[in-house]
């Protein structure tokens, strides 16, 4: 079996050199505000009691960049829930769904709950957002930090997202979806095999397909994976955007990224799909994402 590295994305990754740079340093620790508990500037002052460097993400008021930190997690404010360990990339998927309050939001890969206690914040823990997994190990961590950071407006389910039977609808709906994970790839460049993107792909396509027929008209759904990979990402969204009634929409973040792709390869997704946006280790000194915002139609 001939081991495919990360040059298969060579010509579809501006900077390249660059990027795989980034892929083999060292990332710097990022944390997110937990306003349930603490209030932002109080935060501020107990990060600064912690760690020797703390800054403002530019690009989301409510994250800080604390440089290179070995135990992020080892503080009693973490303890307390006074922040969540989060990469800087993986906060862009929640708002870019930017639920608004008492809405009702389904979140249906949850663990451990980055994402979850996120939309929770967003929604100033009102609403309902019901985080969902299938993956019982993962449920004991997403419960935990559930209740450390004190989201009251969030209910845990334990269901395999593509056979979810509810007559509810929701207003939003996350799909943060399981992938190869290429953008947690670090000191090495060789993927997973083949067979594994692509059956993880049918995957991916029946999670999304399950959050359209969740959503509510007009409803929202954010689509993210944290893999380089156009065979989970493009491919998956340009497939539902021609079964669904759904359209794409940009995404009104500020985060630095480039655009989605129209094509690659041989396969063609779409001028459309360039309103998706994916973000590389180089972008931020973090983990890789692709995010896609779709509406449903009225």
């Amino acid at each position: 079996m001939v081991k495919e590295t990360l040059y298969r994305y060579k010509d579809i990754i501006p900077d390249f050199d660059t990027f795989l740079q980034a892929i083999k340093s060292r990332r710097i620790t990022t944390v997110r505000w937990n306003p349930h508990k603490v209030a932002r500037k109080e935060l501020i002052e107990e990060l600064k009691e912690c760690f020797a460097h703390v800054e403002s993400i530019s690009w989301y008021k409510d994250g800080f960049r604390l440089g290179y930190v070995e135990k992020p997690g080892k503080t009693l404010y973490h303890a307390l829930g006074h922040y969540y360990i989060q990469e800087e990339s993986a906060m862009a998927a929640a708002l870019a769904l930017a639920p608004k309050k008492h809405s009702l939001v389904l979140d249906m890969c949850a663990a451990p709950g980055g994402k979850t206690t996120q939309l929770s914040a967003l929604m100033e823990n009102t609403g309902t957002v019901v985080a969902n997994d299938k993956a019982i190990a993962r449920l004991k961590s997403l419960v935990a930090n559930v209740s450390r950071l004190a989201c009251v407006n969030v209910i845990v389910s334990w269901n395999d997202a593509t056979k979810l039977d509810t007559s509810e609808r929701f207003d939003y709906v996350l799909v943060d979806a399981p992938c190869t994970a290429e953008g947690n790839l670090q000191n090495k460049i060789t993927l997973m095999p083949r067979e594994t993107r692509e059956t993880l792909s049918s995957l991916q396509k029946a999670l999304l397909k399950k959050a359209c027929e969740l959503t509510k008209p007009n409803g929202t759904i954010v689509y993210c994976t944290c893999t380089f990979a156009p065979e989970e990402n493009e491919r998956v969204v340009a497939a539902i955007l021609e079964e669904q009634e759904v359209k794409i929409e940009k995404i009104g973040i500020s985060v630095p990224h480039e655009k989605g792709l129209e094509s690659f390869g041989k396969e063609f997704y779409g001028e459309e799909l360039k309103k998706a946006i994916r973000i590389y280790p180089h972008h931020l000194n973090s983990g890789g994402a692709f995010i896609a915002k779709l509406k449903k139609k009225g």
